[in-house]
């Protein structure tokens, strides 16, 4: 329920907050409340409730307002809905969940609005109206409400009498108050009711009435036993019950009362006057969380606000249950007889006209069966989901298929077994027999399955008269409910006779009992327009319904059935519908509650009660028997651990079943345990290290859960004697003797302070054979001298180095060396070394050039030395290791980037080489065409391509451990010779020494290369037909580097087709400078080789036309983009200006002039083209035409110092020495950073003068 508090003449379910300002006259509650404020409210009628800071109110004229406590409406419930009257006069109100019932003495009813939004949802109570109307129990001036547990009270204060509703409306029944013997037979009778006004129920069920009629306030248990009246205030005119007690106003002093729950006055506070914190006319009282309490005050027009002292609060689980209540779910507009339940959620009906059977699922009719020739009057499904029905039409018993086709049928017309004069109801028990209930013969007859006649419950001397309905309950039994007799006839499943319920005293409890369904709990019976629920025992527990014709009431029920759960279906021939209802249970006390203690744990069951309702339990523990219970979790399941508890403490435990709405039912019995200690199991093994001074334990981990570690023992005679207690799964004992038996003992210690069985290990420490300081080589590389570098920081290998005595050792100092390839010994420090512990170390060597004078693959011995200072004097101990040292030109596949070391771009003769080449044609700046000229160079110096005769690439390549001989570039030249890896390593370090980029190419068996042309790949992908490759956003050009002698074109072409016949077929791409962050290029000696005779003419004459080709290909190449912006635009000065800086750059000077022409011819003032035109004639040695184009360049752009600075350059080439000074001051007055840019030109011209 909404933790709102309901005030005024009929509040529900009030919280009690106590207020604090009163005198007392009685002399026990001075300074009880505390005065917090008064909030104005104009035209107040009545103070009906409080929910968290929102007051509800009536005002003048039958409004309804939410009211914030800073006086300021935040809602207004509507008093009429169209042309209909709603609210005249709001009495009291009560709130359950968003569902605010207001009931209203004007309009004789109970109006639902939503809380939160005001939006009108229904009403009942009045005559013909609502979900419940009829002149018997409508409501006539009522004054109260409460709703409690889906129950909704109504104090129907002129028919002095309290009237029970569903929580939608659904009449129940009337409120019946009773009395214990003795006060029922004296004069006056105080239990009745004469004039209730105000009801209100506490958080353990009990119900309190405030009557008028006699100035009391009455209490009730929840049955409507009474039980007392509280001690007179005068004349009450509010009232409210808290969780802590009951508020009372008196209207004639205007003061207002608490009692505790036991009846006795708390306190008193307020007084009747005009100052704050008086009242002059009480009108409504509200209490909300927390104490606070709130008054209504009509005559000043202010709702006061009180803190009051808390008192006493029943214990929670001592409530009650409430009652079960009803709760209309819709109407269905299918006009329907007989119903039945196919027990998966579908519903069956026979039709009114007898003839077809209709499927029902969700209030939808998703199918109709129609049997050939059928009168039907009966139906059923069985466990199997058979469907059986009675044919009137042939007085028989027939299964259907879902289709309507008859698959069995027995029975025929007539008194005798088996036969039938008028059958109306039938049923399957759960082993399959079928019971036919028939009027005329006055019986129940049984079959089995197949139709074979086996029992007769009636004939003449039968109980039997007029069956109408048969119902089985889980045990089997059978009921039968007899319209004549008006009662229900109970027998075993053997076919006695067990009881008759309905009657009392020869008086039945029915008045036209129609229909019959039977639970796990209840028995329910359709008696003319009402259900009336009684337990298998005859005990009635509820009645609803009416035979007004509202959406909730049944006035003419033909048929009624329980699909599972709390939904109930009653078909209704004047409403021409079926009408679905959902009961809300409160389940029955869980019962055999036990509790089983565990580790740490306790674990709960409890038996599962057989009704279909109950959802789910809520657990509710306590440190103590007698309170303090709190909810601990909910289950759907009937059992439940309770983990996570401290051990040897005791726990108890009461549980609840919820139902499917979510209400709880009555608490169980209390049941208690206390939780166990852990006791941890015993190690399953334990391992031992021995060295001779030391022996190390170690097992596997225990469980952690709980673990607080290990204890270690040794035993002394019969005596435990603990060692020691580790978290860590090992423990060693140092400062044995060697040779020397010990036994241990190891338990396992838990958190609560138990401890496992010990385990025993035995263990003797080792024969003391072994040096002190022990040194141990776990690996030792072998030596390529080409990447000595490497080995500085990589290192060689690694050793152990363990301390194998019972003492520690301190600054030990441990030195590697390799006589003759190492100037000095390289160290390594160890600060301490306890007894028998080890530490490794890398061994790094600084090698000396030396190494790369190594001519044959070389055994070497390597000395390793430990030492350290005992008692002042050193002691050390060696180590001596062999290793292999490969000659410079060694080198193993398993680590690719080792081919690194052998692409030398430094080393002086590959540098002179280049310097040759390039000075022959340094007038491009192209990498292709260098490259060209790099590669016919070589051929015209004889370089030629031979393969290893011993350990050919296709073959070591392969073999990742095979030790394999490549040249350095240098020798390559020395030797004019090489395999394919010799010639790549040469023409790329060639090629790196220029400039330009480049990658190995690794191909199953054999290695090219290819280097960068600086030319940006297109986005179209082009690649001259495969003739490029595409590699990082670049154009990229494969070389074949054994056809070296041919023309460098056919390399490329060679290169290119290898290069796509293998792309992804294992080709594979080597970064030389990712190769050179760990394989640094060898350091050479020194050399004064230099290349004779690579003049350009040479290399032209023997590759004629190879450099010109390579520029067509590559100027092709760099300006296709250019060329296919001026197709589009012929006119494009910026393609024509690139174009022009491109030929220039490849070389071709008359081209280059031809596109800067075009430039400026498309525009005069272009001071770039001018610029780059004096260029040319600067590279052309032409320096007066060069002067021409700087100046007319400088004309038309004054302020460019670049363009001035040329000026001057081009006059100082013709001795013009003032003119290009002038140039220059010019420039360097434009850009001051000119002086420091050209310094030289500067210097030079500051000399001349």
């Amino acid at each position: 329920m909404r933790n709102v508090w309901i005030a005024s003449l009929g509040a529900a379910f009030l919280l009690a907050v106590n207020s604090v300002s009163a005198f007392a006259e009685t002399g026990n509650g001075f300074l009880k409340a505390d005065f917090k404020k008064e909030i104005a409210t104009p035209k107040l009628e009545k103070l009906l409730g409080v929910s968290g800071t929102l007051l509800l109110v009536s005002k003048q004229e039958g409004a309804l307002e939410a009211v914030g406590d800073d006086g300021k409406v935040t809602l207004t419930y509507p008093a009429k809905a169209g042309e209909e009257t709603l609210l005249k006069q709001p009495e009291a109100i009560a709130i359950e969940g968003d569902t605010l019932y207001v009931v209203d003495s004007g309009s004789q009813q109970v109006v639902m609005y939503s809380f939160s939004t005001a939006k009108y949802l229904g009403k009942f109570g009045a005559k013909n109206g609502g979900l419940f109307g009829g002149d018997d129990n409508m409501l006539k001036s009522p004054q109260g409400v409460a709703v409690s547990e889906g129950v909704v009270y109504v104090a129907d204060t002129d028919n002095a009498r309290i009237q029970l509703f569903g929580v939608n409306g659904v009449f129940m029944h009337t409120f019946e108050v009773s009395s214990p013997k003795a006060a029922a037979e004296s004069k006056e009778i105080p239990y009745l009711l004469k004039e209730p006004t105000s009801i209100a129920l506490d958080g353990v069920g009990r119900v309190y009435v405030l009557d008028a009629g006699d100035s009391q306030v009455k209490v009730y248990d929840p049955s409507g036993r009474y039980l007392k009246s509280l001690p007179s205030v005068g004349k009450p005119i509010a009232l409210s019950v808290a969780e802590d007690g009951i508020y009372v106003a008196d209207e004639v002093s205007q003061v207002i009362s608490k009692f505790d729950f036991e009846g006795k006055l708390a306190y008193i506070f307020g007084s009747k006057g005009e100052a704050r914190a008086q009242f002059k006319k009480l009108a409504g009282l509200a209490v909300e969380k927390g104490q606070q309490v709130y008054v209504g005050d009509a005559g000043k027009a202010w709702v006061n606000q009180f803190l009051t002292v808390a008192g006493n609060k029943p214990e929670p689980l001592a409530k009650v249950p409430g009652r079960a209540s009803v709760k209309w779910m819709g109407n269905f507009a299918i006009e329907a007889q007989v119903l039945a339940s196919d027990a998966k959620g579908a519903v069956l009906a026979i039709s009114k006209d007898g003839k077809s059977l209709l499927k029902l699922l969700e209030g939808k009719v998703i199918a109709e069966i129609k049997p050939e020739d059928m009168e039907l009057v009966a139906v059923t499904v069985d466990k199997t989901g058979a469907i059986w029905v009675l044919d009137e039409k042939k007085k028989r018993c027939v299964q259907l298929d879902e289709a309507g086709k008859v698959l069995s049928s027995f029975g025929s017309v007539g008194s005798g077994a088996g036969q039938f004069g008028n059958p109306v109801a039938l049923a399957v028990n759960s082993a399959g027999l079928i019971f036919v209930a028939d009027s005329s013969n006055h019986n129940v007859q049984m079959f089995r399955g197949d139709g074979v006649y086996l029992n007769n419950l009636g004939g003449t001397n039968s109980a039997i008269s007029n069956p109408a309905a048969l119902a089985f309950d889980p045990l089997g039994d059978l009921f039968v409910l007899d319209a004549s007799r008006r009662s229900v006839l109970v027998y075993s499943a053997t076919g006695d006779f067990i009881q008759e319920l309905g009657k009392q005293k020869e008086v039945s409890l029915f008045n036209k009992p129609l229909g019959l369904v039977v639970t796990a709990d209840e028995m329910l019976v359709l008696d003319g327009s009402q259900v009336k629920a009684f337990t298998h025992k005859g005990e009635l527990l509820r009645v609803f319904g009416t035979s007004a014709t509202g959406v909730g009431d049944i006035p003419d029920p033909v048929g009624m059935i329980t699909a599972g759960g709390s939904s109930l279906w009653v078909s209704d021939r004047k409403s021409k519908s079926i009408r679905q209802f959902a009961v809300l249970y409160k389940p029955e006390k869980v019962k055999t509650l036990t509790a089983h203690n565990k580790v740490h744990a306790i674990e709960l069951h409890w038996a599962k009660p057989a009704v279909a309702y109950v959802k789910e339990f809520r657990i509710y523990r306590s440190k103590t028997e007698q309170g303090g219970y709190v909810q601990l979790a909910t289950t759907a399941a009937n059992t439940y651990v309770d983990a996570g508890l401290d051990a040897d403490a005791r726990y108890y435990y009461r549980v609840a079943a919820v139902s499917d709405f979510a209400y709880e039912g009555a608490i169980s019995d209390g049941a208690t345990a206390v939780a166990d200690k852990f006791i941890p199991k015993s190690l399953a093994e334990i391992k031992t290290e021995t060295t001779p001074w030391q022996i190390k334990l170690s097992w596997e981990a225990a469980d952690p859960q709980y673990l607080a570690g290990y204890r270690i023992y040794q035993k002394e005679g019969e005596t435990f004697v603990k060692l020691g207690e580790v978290m860590q799964t090992e423990y060693s004992r140092d400062g044995l003797l060697p040779e020397t038996k010990h036994n241990y003992f190891v338990s396992v210690l838990s958190t609560d302070g138990t401890e496992s069985e010990k385990r025993m290990v035995e263990a003797t420490t080792l024969v003391f054979n072994r040096p002190p300081l022990e040194i141990e080589v776990l690996k030792l590389n072998n030596i390529f001298s080409n990447s000595y570098k490497l080995y500085e920081k990589s290192g060689l290998g690694s050793i152990k180095i363990t301390n194998n005595t019972e003492k520690p050792m301190e600054k030990i100092r441990v030195s590697f060396v390799l006589k003759n390839f190492m100037d000095f010994a390289t160290e390594n420090k160890i600060a301490k070394l306890l007894p028998g512990q080890s530490e490794e170390l890398l061994l790094k060597a600084v090698f000396n050039n030396s190494i790369l004078t190594v001519t044959e693959d070389s055994a070497v011995q390597a000395e390793i030395e430990a030492s350290y200072f005992e008692a002042g004097n050193r002691v050390a101990y060696n180590r001596i290791a062999t290793v292999n040292v490969y000659d410079k030109h060694r080198l193993t596949w398993d680590e690719r980037e080792r081919f690194a070391t052998f692409v030398t771009p430094k080393d002086p003769p590959v540098i002179n080489l280049v310097r040759a080449v390039v000075g022959e044609y340094k007038e491009t700046k192209d990498e292709a065409r260098l490259a060209a000229a790099l590669f016919d160079a070589l051929g015209v110096y004889g370089v030629t391509y031979i393969q290893d005769p011993s350990n050919p690439y296709q073959v070591s390549s392969e073999k990742t451990n095979t030790v394999d001989y490549i040249q350095f570039p240098r020798e390559t030249l020395e030797r004019k010779s090489g395999d394919c890896d010799d010639l790549v390593a040469f023409y790329s370090a060639g090629l790196e020494s220029m400039g330009i980029n480049t990658r190995v190419l690794e191909v199953p068996g054999h290695m090219l290369m290819m280097f960068s042309t600086g030319i940006a790949a297109e986005a179209d992908g082009y690649n001259m037909n495969n003739l490029y490759v595409i590699y990082e956003d670049m154009l990229w050009i494969p070389v074949e580097t054994t056809l070296i002698g041919n023309s460098f074109i056919n390399a490329w072409e060679k290169g290119s087709a290898t290069y796509y016949k293998f792309k992804d077929k294992g080709l594979t791409i080597l970064d030389v400078h990712a190769g050179w962050e760990k394989y640094k290029p060898a350091s050479l000696p020194d050399s004064e080789w230099k290349p004779s005779g690579l003049s350009r003419a040479a290399i032209d004459k023997k590759f004629p036309g190879d450099n010109m080709s390579v520029l067509k290909i590559s100027s092709q190449a760099r300006t296709r983009r250019y060329l296919e912006a001026l197709k589009q635009s012929p006119s494009d000065v910026n393609a024509n200006l690139q174009l022009g800086i491109i030929m220039a750059k490849l070389g071709d000077h008359n081209e280059a002039m031809k596109y800067f022409d075009k430039v400026i011819s498309l525009d005069s003032k272009h001071a770039g083209a001018m610029n780059n035109r004096g260029n040319l004639f600067m590279i052309d040695d032409k320096y007066v035409e060069a002067q021409k184009a700087y100046l007319a360049a400088s004309q038309v752009s004054p302020k460019d110092a670049q363009i001035w600075v040329n000026l001057a350059r081009a006059y100082t080439r013709t001795g013009d020495t003032k003119k290009a000074k002038a140039a220059f001051v010019k420039a360097q007055t434009l850009d001051p950073k000119v002086k420091e840019q050209y310094r030289a030109l500067g210097l030079e011209l500051l000399n001349a003068m």
